[in-house]
Formats: structure tokens, C-alpha cells, sequence
């Protein structure tokens, strides 16, 4: 089991070093294009799109056949892709490799996800899952701060080399220590096919409806702060590619850093109080970001953010495993993906044309209001899913 978590988390964590390597960045890049802000959000948003509408889909089928494979063409495709930044020419090409990247992504995260989930013990669903996402977080943490670095010191084009070399280390990473597992998944799911459930009926579950509206809000908002953060630092701030890098970092390091102890504590306290209090309270730090000026404080508030999502996230990561044995690993996680996918498209598009009408100042309260909004239904949710489902109720 060991041998195969470990392998996983590598390998993820070196995949998303890559895609975190672009994301202080790419709104700078696209700038370059002479873009709007809406354009922007467009562009940005765009890597969501295929996310929203293959993750159930890619899911399910990993389900069934196995999840190699996936895995495979989804770091093989990213390798190839990242060549394309460089040569794209204009916009519609930037938001066509955007889309294609985005299908990419979802071949590796949640078939990752539903891997782990595979060989995670009962009893120990927080801290398995916990410490796996951990190196997603650690990744793409890590990621922002060397392509501000490469940037700085070359060019963009650099940045974009870096995320296709990682790529194709991940790639030879998995191809030649990650276990077939294909087969295995295909007798077990012939013993168990009548007991797989319906996509349609998973959707309804209240759990899983609470779930995906945290996911869906939280992307909404954090991709709103990734996409106009940059910008905002850079012309109001007068920060460099560097700086920015740091900011960004901020967050997923604290992610990465929290993640492992807060899955610890999803598994052994009662997980409601834990999403209520961090669902709420890490959108409601974004109000604070257009009044800090100081580099310290906006890397303090930045990784307070990270660690409150760490500490919501862990708990309801926790759920979705354990839902996942009966409704499917990786089905959940490509809901899970797919949900935080469509955040992540409207999200910058939204906040884009809030930013063409006030300014990009008002795009970070803009986006706190939403991640409260979805916390109230994140709750309503839960609340409904542990009258119907004892199990799921704070023990």
C-alpha cells in the first residue's frame, strides 16, 4: 500500500510543481495580448471548462476499467501542452490550450484521488486522503514562487519549459513504479456492478450536495484572487513577478502544511464545527486584502487563508471517502473536480466584469461574499444529510 501511496504523491506533487509553476504568472502573460479584464477571465477560466464537463464522466469510467491509464495520458498530454503557451498568438489560442490542459488535468488529480481512496483503511479515511492531497498543496505551493524566480531571471517562455519538463518526469514516474491496476478494478467491479449507484442519484445526495457547493464557491473565489491578485500587486502595488510568486505560494504552502494534522483531526473530532468554522472564516479574510499594503502582512493573511481551508477541507475530504465506497472513488472525486471546475471558470469571468466596472480592488470583497454564501449552503446541506444518515452526523 505504501509503495503505491507513495509513488502517487510524487508523482502528483512534481505534476502540480508544474501547473503551479504558471499560476502567478499567466494573467501577466495574457496581458501581454492586450486583454481585458474580461478576457482575462476568460482565459484563466477556460482550463475549468473541460475540468466541469469530463471529471464526473472520467471518473466513472476509472471506476470501471482501472486508473493508470488515466493517469498516463492525462501527465503525457500536460508534457505536450505546456510546449503550446509559448507558441500560442494570439487569445483563442491561449484559451484553446487552456481547454486542453484542463482534460489533461482531469485524467490526473481525481483518478489520483480515487487511487488513494482505493487503498485507504476504513477508520482512516481524514488522514490517508489528508496526506495525499497534502502534496497537491505542496506542489503547486512550491510552483508560483519558482515561475515568479524563472521569470524574473528569463523569461515567461521559461516558466512554461519548467511545467513540460515536471510533466514528463511525472510521467516516467508513474509508467515505471505505479502498479497496473486495471485488472484488479475490473473483477471487482464485476462482483459489485449492481451496487454502484446511479451518477443521477449520487448528485442528489444531500452530503454530496454539500460537498460540491463548498468546492464550487471556494474555487469561484480562490481562482478570483489567483487570476486579479497578480494584477492588482504588480499596477497598484508595484511588486515584481518574484514577489507576486511568494504571495501566491503563501496559501498552498499553508495547505500543504495543515492538510496532514487536520486530517488527523477529521478522523478522531466531530467534523462539522471544523468545515463551519473554516468555510466561513477564510473567504471572510479576503475582505482584508485591498487595505494591506505590506508584503508580511498580505503573506500573513494570505497563508491564514490556506490554513482555514486546510482545516474545512480536511473534513470534508473525510466524507467523500467515505461516501466514495459505495458510490465510487474516483466518481466522487471527478464530481468533486468537476464542481470546483466550474468555480474556477465563472469565477475569474465573473470577477473580470466586476473589475472592468469598479476596479480590481473590488473584486477580492466581491469574492468573500460568495465563499459566505456557499458556507450558509455547505451547512443547510449537512444538516439535511445527517437526519437522513446518522453515520454522517457530528459524532
Amino acid at each position: 500500500m505504501w509503495k503505491t501511496f507513495a509513488s502517487l504523491f510524487i508523482a502528483v506533487a512534481v505534476a502540480m510543481l508544474g501547473i503551479g509553476i504558471i499560476s502567478p504568472i499567466l494573467p501577466l502573460y495574457v496581458e501581454t495580448f492586450s486583454a481585458s479584464g474580461l478576457v482575462i477571465g476568460i482565459i484563466m477560466g477556460a482550463f475549468s471548462l473541460s475540468r466541469g464537463l469530463l471529471g464526473p464522466f472520467v471518473g466513472r469510467l476509472s471506476d470501471r476499467i482501472g486508473r493508470k491509464r488515466f493517469l498516463l495520458a492525462g501527465l503525457g498530454i500536460f508534457a505536450l501542452v505546456s510546449l503550446c503557451y509559448s507558441l500560442a498568438g494570439n487569445v483563442w489560442q491561449l484559451i484553446l490550450v487552456r481547454i486542453i490542459q484542463g482534460a489533461a488535468s482531469v485524467m490526473v488529480t481525481p483518478i489520483a484521488q480515487g487511487y488513494v481512496g482505493d487503498i485507504t483503511p476504513v477508520g482512516k479515511e481524514g488522514r490517508m486522503m489528508n496526506l495525499f492531497y497534502s502534496s497537491m498543496f505542496i506542489g503547486v505551493g512550491l510552483g508560483p514562487l519558482l515561475g515568479g524566480v524563472l521569470t524574473d531571471l528569463w523569461s515567461y517562455h521559461a516558466a512554461f519549459a519548467a511545467m513540460g519538463i515536471l510533466s514528463a518526469f511525472s510521467l516516467l514516474l508513474v509508467a515505471m513504479t505505479l502498479p497496473v491496476d486495471h485488472v484488479r478494478v475490473k473483477r471487482t467491479q464485476a462482483k459489485h456492478q449492481r451496487e454502484i449507484i446511479p451518477l443521477r442519484l449520487i448528485a442528489k445526495h444531500d452530503a454530496v450536495k454539500a460537498i460540491l457547493t463548498y468546492v464550487a464557491t471556494r474555487g469561484f473565489w480562490r481562482q478570483g484572487f489567483n487570476t486579479f491578485y497578480p494584477l492588482f500587486a504588480v499596477s497598484v502595488l508595484g511588486w515584481s513577478a518574484s514577489q507576486v510568486g511568494y504571495i501566491m505560494s503563501a496559501y498552498f504552502i499553508a495547505g500543504g502544511l495543515f492538510q496532514i494534522p487536520f486530517g488527523f483531526l477529521a478522523d478522531r473530532w466531530p467534523r462539522h464545527p471544523q468545515i463551519i468554522l473554516g468555510s466561513f472564516a477564510a473567504p471572510l479574510l479576503l475582505l482584508l486584502i485591498p487595505f494591506v499594503r505590506s508584503f508580511t502582512g498580505v503573506m500573513a493573511v494570505v497563508f491564514s487563508i490556506g490554513m482555514l481551508s486546510a482545516f474545512s477541507r480536511a473534513s470534508i475530504l473525510a466524507i467523500r471517502t467515505e461516501l466514495g465506497r459505495s458510490h465510487g472513488m474516483a466518481t466522487l472525486a471527478g464530481l468533486h473536480g468537476s464542481a470546483f471546475a466550474s468555480g474556477q471558470m465563472i469565477g475569474p469571468v465573473v470577477c473580470g466584469a466586476v473589475v472592468d466596472l469598479f476596479g480590481l480592488s473590488v473584486a477580492f470583497p466581491f469574492g468573500s461574499l460568495v465563499g459566505v454564501l456557499g458556507s450558509v449552503g455547505v451547512i443547510l446541506w449537512l444538516k439535511r444529510a445527517a437526519k437522513a444518515e446518522p453515520t454522517l452526523a457530528p459524532s
